[in-house]
């Protein structure tokens, strides 16, 4: 049995009598790679760890938010400021 999954520039492919994982490619190369049950299931295991890193990678917008906080701080600290040291600026 042949299962077969069909994507816009690639197919993949996996027959079970031969135990071979194919991938076919669309872009005008037209390259096949197979790989044998030990190489498809070590490809697989690289994939999910891929998928995984990027999962639970820290996302930047925790830094962003910081930043955010520390700004709204700064303008609270703004209005605790003696009005007659921003004489200067109001000129």
């Amino acid at each position: 049995m042949k299962i077969k999954k069909e994507l816009k520039n690639a197919t993949f492919e996996y027959d079970e009598e031969k135990k071979v994982f194919t991938l076919y490619d669309h872009d005008g190369f037209n390259g096949t790679i197979e790989l044998n049950k030990v190489y498809a299931f070590a490809f697989m295991r690289f994939v999910v760890r891929m998928a995984q890193r990027n999962w639970l990678r820290k996302s930047k917008k925790n830094n962003l938010d910081k930043l955010n906080k520390s700004m709204l701080q700064s303008e609270v600290d703004r209005e605790t400021i003696n009005k007659d040291q921003l004489e200067f600026f109001n000129e």
